[in-house]
């Protein structure tokens, strides 16, 4: 059934209202206040929101990421790593099909993961499908259980369950089963920065603004004022002919145009359309070449990253975890789960070790456990499970009495 939908065509069958709501084709719905359409193609051409999605999928999706499992408190490997974890596709690398699942995530809110099966129920592939032509619906059983399903507009009539497609969501209202999209909750504000984008382009385009004019009483023939231009040029264009002294004669007057201090506010406008975009991502401006208030994500390095992990690719990461971990369950494994390896962002800072040195050094945690922070296996025959007290370093326990003549 599911390769019937990863190999099913668009119905050239007429659109009937319905379906251009459900796809966002309507032109009043994504119509803004400005004037501009906001969807997906539209709301990517601000460099702004191109460059945040970009950011975004490109830092999570080359993330290396592996399968886990919990014993004892600790953290260790799962071994072997299903095949289809080491090759989702066969026509796309892993970090495309990781970018597909992010960008459908960050524009519309939602990603669908199709999973093509063998015979036994193992997974063979992921395909991430366009968000447009699913749609799920929340189907209540005679026993009371509810089933999530969806239906595609390339396979009408037919009924996919999780185990065909797995759904991935961002942000989901209460009541809601479909997650939030960043473009459309943010279309006003997009659309007046394709509405200022569009404006300043067309300000140079049409606006034919000299940079000075050179005015003459009476009438001039053009090759009187091709030689006037010339003659200026040549005596004061240039950084050597800076500042030369100008003479005009019979009148002439010469003025410095600029622009409106409307038109001139009118593109500053542009810039501010930056801060919300990133705002809206949860990105630091910083990152997309907005150096204003960038102290506030952290003064260091080490700061700036940790912010950036916890509260920009944290969330996008966790999502993305379930889903997979999801599909690996949906094969029998039970006790394995998928993890990105957000660490390697801050590992090796100096900040980072401290803390672990404090830590260990007052007894709070052990070995194992900061390793087990850092993706790494326990040390062997339970070594690394001691705790140790300030001073000597003593293993806890273990600590030496002292006579009074000072005699161990």
């Amino acid at each position: 059934m599911i390769r019937r939908l990863l190999g099913g065509k668009p119905e050239t069958r007429s659109i009937s209202f319905q379906d251009i709501f459900k796809r966002g084709l309507d032109s009043t719905t994504n119509q803004t206040a400005s004037g501009e359409l906001v969807n997906t193609d539209t709301a990517m051409t601000l460099t702004s929101v191109y460059a945040s999605i970009r950011l975004l999928s490109d830092t999570i999706s080359t993330l290396e990421f592996s399968t886990y499992y919990k014993s004892r408190g600790a953290e260790l490997p799962f071994r072997p790593v299903p095949e289809w974890l080491r090759a989702m596709s066969i026509d796309l690398a892993n970090h495309e099909v990781l970018g597909q699942c992010l960008v459908s995530l960050l524009t519309d809110g939602n990603c669908y993961v199709a999973t093509l099966r063998d015979a036994t129920g193992q997974v063979l592939s992921l395909t991430v499908l366009d968000p447009g032509d699913i749609t799920p619906k929340m189907v209540t059983h005679d026993d009371g259980t509810q089933e999530l399903t969806f239906e595609s507009a390339k396979t009408p009539g037919t009924v996919f369950t999780k185990r065909d497609i797995q759904m991935i969501r961002g942000m989901v209202r209460p009541g809601q089963i479909s997650g939030v999209s960043p473009i459309q909750m943010a279309r006003e504000m997009i659309g007046l920065g394709i509405a200022m984008q569009r404006f300043s382009a067309t300000l140079y385009k049409n606006g034919a603004l000299p940079g000075s004019v050179i005015e003459v009483p009476g009438q001039l023939s053009t090759e009187g004022a091709a030689s006037m231009r010339q003659n200026w040029n040549d005596l004061h264009r240039g950084s050597g002919n800076a500042h030369r002294v100008a003479v005009l004669t019979e009148g002439s007057k010469f003025s410095k145009m600029s622009l409106s201090p409307e038109d001139v506010q009118w593109i500053e406008g542009t810039r501010a359309t930056t801060q919300d975009v990133a705002r809206l991502f949860g990105l630091p401006p910083f990152l997309l070449a907005d150096s204003t208030g960038s102290t506030s994500w952290g003064s260091g390095l080490h700061e700036m990253n940790v912010a950036m992990v916890t509260y920009s690719l944290r969330p996008l990461t966790t999502r993305l975890e379930a889903g997979l971990t999801a599909i690996l369950r949906s094969t029998g494994i039970n006790v394995g789960y998928v993890k990105f390896d957000l660490a390697s962002m801050t590992r090796g800072t100096n900040e980072r070790w401290d803390s672990y040195a404090t830590a260990l050094q007052n007894g709070i945690v052990n070995i194992d456990e900061v390793r087990s922070w850092e993706s790494l296996p326990p040390l062997p025959n339970d070594e690394g499970k001691s705790h140790y007290v300030p001073l000597n370093q003593g293993v806890v326990g273990a600590e030496t009495a002292i006579d009074a003549d000072g005699v161990t």
